[in-house]
């Protein structure tokens, strides 16, 4: 730790100074990303993470065999910021082979593959929905959602009348009571009663924006964020949880959970809305933000990593993906096959369910599960072990959607532009998703801050 900090680390009223020109609150990709932007430009910025490590959830599992990710996997070809970063500090990135399209769905305790799936006693949809597979019945009735001219058209108060929950804009479109059973089961969200409609329209304008391979960083996605981290000259605070921001009109103070306080003339917060609630934020804040910040939406994500003695979705002639109603088994992803890995992904109640269980009686009941809808694997999986996003304390979810009736309030929010406070991450990105939106929104705070500087 440099000098200067250590002087700061002292009590409040032994410094007068600022610690910093900018502190930058969280080191993930958003936060790394404005803090090297603010230090090319000749600013002192001091970086502090709650966690004790970087990369925010670009986390990659080192403890397992093949270095599995738990966040942040796939890079999609419109992810430009992302692979510029990446090739300016030769981070190696590779398009795995493709794999057999389809899944084996294992519905109401049967295990039936997409040929059998529309005359199966456990097909109970209507006689128009009977020959779609129970995993594209979703976008089947997304089909005639608005297109945005622009993916930033979701800001758009015109765009706001499609800001209904998922539940009810799908009965409009004539899903049955079974399709939204079979829906809700593995929505990359947490429910289709809180989930927006406007969230689907903005993430399929991206998705069309995108275009080409999706590729994967090699090694992990947390290599990425590790070389961001060393690339920087800024101080870097670790297992440092902020508990108080305040900002008096001149400046902004931070309070960290172990009493140290440090303060500069601009803070960018990058953590998740979801774990500012635990914080105490004394600032002149907009009502929008105050109400995102209070509600905005993460998906609970809960995953069972399991190894296998050998390959068995290669010898039984099934799709080798499992997409399952059961809360206990969700969807069963294969993350290799040397070391032959496969896991289990879980959101939303059926992620609630397994994060009530000791991990080990969780693993065991999903090892269960597994060997039900795939006979070939039993006595093949040993239980490693689960990973939960919203148990985390420094994420308290893998990441946000737009809650219904919550369109207007976070598009005025992911405009807002602070005077000392600022705000960034993947919640308020207006052009991209994900780890793209990430870097997006830590470079527009970056770019403010040094305009006001």
């Amino acid at each position: 730790m440099s000098a200067s900090l250590i002087a700061c680390a002292s009590p409040r009223q032994t410094w007068t100074t600022t610690t910093a020109d900018v502190i930058v609150i969280g080191a993930g990709l958003s936060g790394l990303h404005a803090t090297k932007l603010i230090e090319n430009a000749g600013y002192k910025v001091l970086l502090i993470e709650g966690s004790g490590r970087t990369g925010g959830r670009l986390h990659t599992l080192d403890d397992l065999p093949g270095n599995p990710d738990a966040g942040g996997i796939q890079i999609g070809a419109g992810y430009k910021r992302f692979h510029a970063i990446a090739d300016q500090l030769g981070v190696e990135r590779n398009i795995p082979p493709a794999s057999a399209r389809g899944s084996l769905y294992h519905i109401g305790g049967a295990s039936l593959t997409a040929q059998q799936w529309p005359e199966a006693a456990q097909n109970k949809l209507t006689a128009e929905e009977k020959a779609t597979p129970p995993d594209r019945l979703f976008f089947s009735y997304l089909k005639d959602l608005p297109k945005l001219e622009n993916v930033a058209d979701w800001m758009k108060p015109e765009a706001q009348t499609i800001d209904v929950p998922l539940r009810q804009y799908l009965k409009n479109q004539g899903a049955s009571d079974e399709a939204l059973r079979l829906i809700d089961a593995n929505l990359n969200g947490n429910s289709i009663d809180t989930q927006s409609a406007l969230h689907m329209v903005r993430s399929l304008a991206i998705f069309r924006s995108g275009g080409g391979p999706t590729r994967y960083v090699r090694g992990g996605s947390q290599r990425m964020t590790d070389a961001m981290t060393k690339a920087l000259n800024s101080d870097i605070l670790l297992d440092s949880p902020v508990t108080a921001i305040a900002d008096d009109g001149n400046g902004v103070t931070l309070s960290l959970a172990d009493g140290r306080q440090f303060r500069a003339r601009h803070v960018i917060c990058t953590a998740p809305f979801s774990t500012l609630r635990s914080m105490n934020i004394r600032a002149d804040l907009p009502t929008e933000l105050r109400t995102m910040i209070a509600r905005l939406p993460y998906t609970r994500a809960s995953f069972a990593y399991l190894s296998a003695t050998e390959a068995f979705w290669k010898n039984d002639g099934l799709p080798e993906t499992i997409w399952s109603d059961d809360p206990m088994l969700g969807r069963m992803f294969v993350l290799g096959d040397n070391p032959a890995m496969v896991k289990i992904w879980l959101n939303g109640s059926s992620a609630d369910l397994v994060d009530a269980m000791d991990d080990n009686a969780a693993g065991a009941a999903i090892i269960r599960k597994t060997e039900e809808a795939r006979p070939s694997a039993i006595g093949k999986l040993k239980f490693l072990r689960m990973f939960s996003w919203q148990k985390n304390p420094f994420a308290r979810g893998i990441y946000h959607h737009i809650g219904a009736g919550q369109g207007a309030a976070l598009a005025q929010t992911a405009q807002h532009r602070g005077q000392r406070l600022h705000f960034a991450g993947e919640h308020l990105a207006q052009q991209s998703s994900g780890m793209e939106g990430a870097l997006e929104s830590g470079a527009r705070a970056a770019d403010h801050v040094l305009a006001t500087l």
